[in-house]
């Protein structure tokens, strides 16, 4: 009769390949569930709002059709005063309401450009009907408050447009 130690299966090698196994899978469990749970938390809704932002203002309010080049209208947009020439806008909704996204979301609306040669895009601003660097004067071609410094998650979208002749870039941030 062999003595019963020599019987066993298991060895110590193959206890030490079975747990080595184990904590693997509950590492990779681990460390991918919070990745699988993310699209669900709302940190990636915010950069679709402000793709569709950008669209909807280039493409239907803002822009002459099937351009890039933004209307008068635009002027209207960023500064909102004397009368509307906007029949896409309610000149006593918020921004929110007039760019269509609820109230939970902080959206600000910016007209950039190059002016120092510095690759920095300063927001232009507005001389009646003429867009010139705000160091000319003129009121900013921007709406919506700034995003706070501690808002982690901001989004952000770029459309490159013409409007009075100027190239710059239309820049929507939602938070």
């Amino acid at each position: 009769m062999a003595p019963a130690s020599s019987t066993r299966g298991q060895m110590p090698i193959d206890f030490l390949t079975g747990m080595a196994v184990f904590f693997v899978v509950v590492g990779f469990v681990l460390l991918f569930v919070p990745d699988l749970l993310t699209p669900t938390d709302g940190g990636q809704e915010t950069a679709l709002v402000a793709d569709r932002v950008g669209t909807q203002l280039v493409e239907l309010h803002l822009g002459d059709p099937g351009t890039t080049t933004l209307s008068t209208c635009a002027f209207w947009f960023f500064n909102q005063s004397g009368a509307n020439p906007c029949a896409t806008f309610d000149t006593s909704a918020t921004l929110t309401d007039q760019v269509g996204v609820g109230e939970r979301y902080g959206v600000n609306v910016t007209l950039r450009r190059d002016v120092a040669g510095d690759a920095t895009r300063e927001v232009l601003c507005a001389d009646g009907g003429t867009v010139v660097p705000c160091s000319s004067g003129g009121s900013p071609l921007a709406v919506g408050p700034p995003p706070h410094t501690g808002d982690a998650s901001v989004a952000t979208a770029r459309r490159h447009v013409s409007l009075d002749g100027t190239a710059a870039t239309l820049r929507v941030e939602v938070w």
